[in-house]
């Protein structure tokens, strides 16, 4: 004789959960207390959401660049203006037999009359329209590899130019 192919569960008394949940409480309680005297690190904000209000701010890191420094992405006009669209005709590279190509932003397939744009680094191409709005949305990468939208060279020239007619002296 067998056990029944039935899931065995563990029910515990009502006063048994009741004590858990009291000892859970002053654990949290008394994390809480330590960290805000510094006395322990603070507990990660995932581990209850008591911690994401009761977490001090985090240090300034002296080693990050200041914010004028940091290099900020070309704006999403500039990205449109340096990539040009074109008739994916005109673009394919491959012969007869190659592979349908697939816009990796909407799935659909690329055909010879499609207007694409092709990525500056990687040479992947999408849609115009399908690309636009991922530019817009402030991506700055390919969405099918994470490489830049633009060369380097490219970014930095757009840079300079946008970063000298925003400053007036």
């Amino acid at each position: 004789m067998g056990f029944p192919s039935v899931c065995y569960c563990v029910i515990l008394p009502q006063p048994l959960i009741l004590v858990l949940q009291l000892l859970d409480f002053l654990r949290h309680a008394v994390l809480l207390c330590l960290s805000s005297l510094g006395l322990a690190a603070p507990p990660a904000a995932d581990d209850h959401p008591a911690y994401a209000a009761a977490a001090p701010a985090a240090a300034p890191d002296l080693w990050a660049l200041p914010a004028a420094a940091a290099p900020h992405p070309p704006a999403p006009a500039a990205v449109k203006a340096l990539l040009p669209a074109v008739r994916y005709a005109d673009l394919r590279r491959g012969g007869a037999g190659a592979c349908p190509a697939v816009c990796a932003v909407c799935l659909g397939a690329l055909e010879a009359r499609h207007r694409v744009r092709e990525l500056g680094n990687c040479a992947h191409a999408f849609h115009k329209a399908c690309i636009d709005k991922w530019v817009d949305k402030g991506h700055a990468t390919c969405p099918l590899c994470r490489a830049l939208l633009l060369p380097a060279a490219a970014a930095a020239d757009d840079l300079v130019v946008a970063t000298s007619s925003s400053f007036t002296f």
